[in-house]
């Protein structure tokens, strides 16, 4: 799975077929889905296990074979138990660019005025059957399955719309829109600075805040301290440098923001089960 930052600057997919799928267990470098968003939807399903997952201001639980459906710009994160999931980003926008007839529903999704209910459970066993066929189609990746996937999120969309399953608007009051807007913006500055000093206040002032009301504000939304959730990511971000690069991890501590290698060790294994980044490193390999 690949590094999904704050705010993605990654394309999905490609231009032609704009899906990128994921498999995610308990060794995978984002095993915990950080807190981020991006402009594309997401389906996450849960494989085995349990995965509490929330999205903008609400937490939901999803158990095995649970499906949730997290639409374009949408803060999500989640926390996994004994879990493993896959995950499918796409740009919804592709069906309006396919298609040849025109359809106000798909252009009210794709415009923001409406927004696409979120969990299924085996009770929308219609519904899980199509994503079911979806998530098969893209791992195998027989011959036609691009033209098969795209038929079937044009059917999914079409009992969508039949069966109501949607809001007229995103369902946020104002405040809580507002709270959003601001926590983007703090992620978007940390993605982009998270290898250099970073303070408390410069974070706060980012938004025009007090650092007391902002260390409120950001652990309301993220359950983490801004510190906290800045270590946090540096530490997401060697991991995905471990994984893929050859780099010594003293090198891989200091391009990631930390200036001392035994604060690196001991925040890694806080949020790594106790694992050094070295022990991390051996057991990703193995398996």
């Amino acid at each position: 799975m690949k590094n999904l930052e704050f705010k993605e600057k990654i394309s999905h997919g490609t231009k032609f077929f704009p899906f990128a799928y994921y498999s995610v267990t308990h060794i995978h470098p984002r095993y915990t889905m950080t807190v981020h968003w991006h402009e594309e939807c997401e389906l996450v399903r849960i494989i085995k296990g349990s995965f509490n997952l929330k999205i903008n201001t609400k937490s939901y639980h999803l158990s095995e074979g649970d499906v949730a459906f997290i639409n374009s710009g949408f803060i999500h994160s989640g926390i996994p138990k004994n879990c493993i999931y896959e995950c499918l980003v796409f740009d919804i926008s592709f069906l309006k660019k396919e298609r040849s007839f025109s359809n106000s529903f798909l252009n009210s999704l794709i415009s923001f005025q409406k927004e696409i209910k979120i969990i299924y459970t085996k009770e929308n066993k219609n519904i899980l059957k199509i994503f079911d066929e979806i998530f098969t189609l893209i791992k195998n990746e027989k011959k036609g399955f691009e033209m098969k996937i795209f038929g079937l999120f044009y059917y999914f969309l079409g009992i969508i719309e039949e069966e109501d399953l949607f809001s007229n608007k995103i369902n946020i009051d104002f405040n809580n829109k507002r709270k959003l807007i601001h926590l983007k913006k703090v992620l978007s500055v940390i993605q982009k600075k998270y290898m250099y000093n970073i303070s408390l206040e410069d974070l706060a002032s980012s938004i025009d805040m007090n650092t007391n009301y902002f260390c409120k504000f950001f652990k309301e939304l993220t359950n983490k301290t801004p510190m906290e959730y800045l270590n946090y990511y540096r530490v997401e971000c060697a991991k995905e440098r471990l994984k893929e690069s050859n780099l010594s991890i003293t090198e891989i501590a200091y391009d990631c923001g930390f200036n001392d290698i035994s604060y690196f060790t001991k925040v890694f294994k806080k949020y790594n089960d106790n694992l050094t980044p070295r022990a991390f490193l051996k057991l990703y390999k193995k398996n």
